[in-house]
């Protein structure tokens, strides 16, 4: 079974922290090495927001070197690369490197520059592909890479992240105030029997004001037949889902499994809507499944770590405002917030629909959820010293986050 990796897409205002030190936090050990770590915010909306994090370091003590791959060509897959430290920003170096294994900055602001740049850098994927070019297209190539470097002066990659990490910090300022796309990969960590899931970033670049915000993951879920939990399910309106995912674990230096709760959140469906209670069925059928094997499906969610807007009723009010109302001086909207009615802070993750497609040809899900290689045995996380129990993922910072207007009936679960 080839592995399907989680990712995160996130479109939003940044939100920085305004304490230098929290925003960019370096550190120096004893052993001479220095690690830099950023964390920011995405915020989809005034009221939900998720952090990510970048970290990058290297040594004071000891040589250091960046392991990276190259490009493949039509006749050759990508090698594994050894690039000494001090040739890493040389253009010629970061050239060679896949672009999988990049950290991109893009400060480019002019949406039509940008589609020419990505034109131009497609142009040279193209060349660069052929196993072999001709003295023409040798000048081709040439002209493109000083094209794209005349076009695309605020865009930056980078091999390691260290680099992206002191260059985004020193010069994210000048840009803060725009909208940013940040794509990147879902990782997950287990310290001292507790599991933590960080977002990091491998694409940061600003994007149109006008850009719907969302703060979306594609995550391959794993689950048994006994994975849905409804019990509740009359007083809250969601579904819970206690699923599974994969991810690689540093300290085993294998991929493992992470415990990760998903949500169908049923909290905006009339169910006097026929179509609403077909798309709520539809989601919940899905890991309605038989048998005393694992199972996966990738789906898209919405990563939600904010409070959602709530009805205001009569509870709301004070007792002076319940008077005045039953003395006929005013009505329940008079009294209601301008901003609308927060509910309670919540981390969620709620999914929004399946991705039924083919990934590969090992990876089909046009019928729905497969059935994996794995054995439920697999599913406990085992420490190098015991068996860790799977207790809910924790975030390593929780401060106040901030939920989008939800414009269609593709976000009715979000």
């Amino acid at each position: 079974m080839a592995r399907l990796y989680n990712t995160f897409e996130f479109i939003g205002e940044l939100n920085i922290p305004k304490n230098e030190d929290k925003f960019h936090d370096v550190k120096l050990s004893d052993s001479g090495w220095e690690g830099h770590r950023l964390n920011f915010a995405v915020q989809e909306s005034k009221t939900n927001g998720v952090f990510v994090e970048m970290y990058g370091g290297f040594s004071k003590a000891k040589q250091n070197k960046v392991y990276s791959f190259s490009k493949g060509t039509e006749s050759e897959n990508g090698t594994k690369l050894e690039i000494p430290w001090e040739d890493r920003l040389r253009k010629e170096t970061v050239d060679m490197v896949a672009d999988f294994k990049k950290i991109v900055i893009d400060f480019t602001t002019d949406s039509k520059l940008k589609e020419e740049i990505n034109s131009i850098r497609y142009d040279i994927r193209n060349l660069e592909y052929k196993e072999s070019l001709s003295g023409e297209e040798h000048i081709k190539l040439m002209d493109l890479h000083t094209k794209l470097t005349e076009k695309a002066p605020d865009r930056h990659e980078f091999i390691h992240e260290y680099d992206a990490v002191v260059f985004f910090a020193e010069n994210v300022g000048k840009y803060k105030d725009n909208k940013f796309r940040v794509t990147g990969n879902v990782e997950y960590q287990e310290h001292k029997g507790r599991f933590f899931r960080k977002f990091r970033p491998t694409t940061l670049e600003i994007v149109p004001s006008d850009t719907p915000s969302k703060l979306r993951a594609t995550m391959d879920l794993f689950f048994t037949k006994d994975a849905i939990d409804d019990k509740d399910f009359d007083k809250e309106k969601k579904v819970y889902i206690e699923a599974y995912v994969l991810s690689y674990d540093s300290n085993a230096k294998k991929d493992m499994f992470f415990p990760q709760q998903v949500v169908i959140n049923a909290g905006k469906i009339d169910f006097n809507n026929d179509m609403h209670v077909k798309r709520f069925n539809f989601l919940k059928n899905k890991f309605a499944v038989k048998g005393k094997g694992v199972f996966h499906l990738p789906w898209e969610v919405n990563v939600f770590r904010g409070a959602d807007r709530v009805e205001f009723t009569e509870k709301d009010l004070t007792p002076a405002q319940r008077e005045a109302i039953e003395f006929g001086l005013g009505k329940l909207d008079d009294y209601a917030p301008k901003g609308g009615v927060l509910g309670e802070t919540t981390e969620e993750n709620r999914l929004v629909k399946p991705l039924l497609k083919t990934f590969d040809n090992v990876n089909n899900f046009i019928d729905g959820a497969v059935e994996s290689s794995y054995d439920v045995d697999d599913l406990a996380y085992v420490s190098e010293s015991n068996l860790v129990s799977s207790k809910p993922l924790e975030d390593e910072k929780k401060e106040e986050s901030k939920t989008p207007q939800l414009e269609d009936l593709d976000d009715l679960f979000a």
